[in-house]
């Protein structure tokens, strides 16, 4: 009996090393990365990410407002970054471009990113003035507010008003202003 017993704690104490041992391993400073509010790690090469903003050094305030571009996103392909806002929020595109055929609209979800739950579908916009030119700019705004979550992303649900179509949209200039003030 004490022999079985002293076999299975020696084996408990070898699992319990190689796991530590391993977690020491997958921690080195060599595989560590900074993370942010998405829960999953991305290719900054990846298509159709927009370019986040570096953290702001200690005692600095982040830009409440970001922009960046699209690039060949399909109807539900993608979400944009996430960012902390819970009362206004203002999308802008500035030239829209379709890969294929003509673009005459792009229909823009906002969400409510809500931790633990479902997030909430704050409703869509049809941009259509973007497709006019590279100069041209479409504009939606949400003023609303939602407990329990305070960071916001988008999607893009249709293009050419179709959840299936399989062309995708660019657009040259993003602009998302958190601020109903300015």
């Amino acid at each position: 009996m004490t022999r079985t017993m002293s076999a299975r704690a020696a084996m408990i104490a070898a699992l319990a090393a190689a796991t530590l041992v391993g977690t020491v391993t997958s921690a080195s400073a060599a595989s560590a990365s900074s993370s942010g509010d998405d829960a999953y790690v991305t290719n900054p090469s990846e298509q159709g990410l927009i370019e986040l903003y570096s953290t702001p050094d200690p005692g600095q305030i982040g830009p409440m407002n970001w922009e960046g571009s699209l690039g060949g996103w399909g109807p539900g392909n993608f979400e944009s970054r996430h960012w902390a806002d819970n009362d206004y929020t203002e999308i802008q595109f500035t030239g829209c471009a379709v890969s294929s055929g003509t673009g005459t609209s792009v229909t823009v979800k906002l969400w409510q990113a809500i931790p633990f739950s479902l997030d909430k579908d704050m409703g869509n916009k049809t941009f259509t003035n973007c497709f006019n030119g590279a100069s041209y700019t479409s504009r939606g705004e949400w003023n609303a507010h939602y407990d329990n979550g305070d960071n916001r992303y988008f999607t893009i649900p249709a293009i050419n008003g179709s959840g299936t179509i399989r062309t995708t949209v660019s657009v040259s200039k993003v602009y998302v202003d958190t601020s109903l003030a300015d």
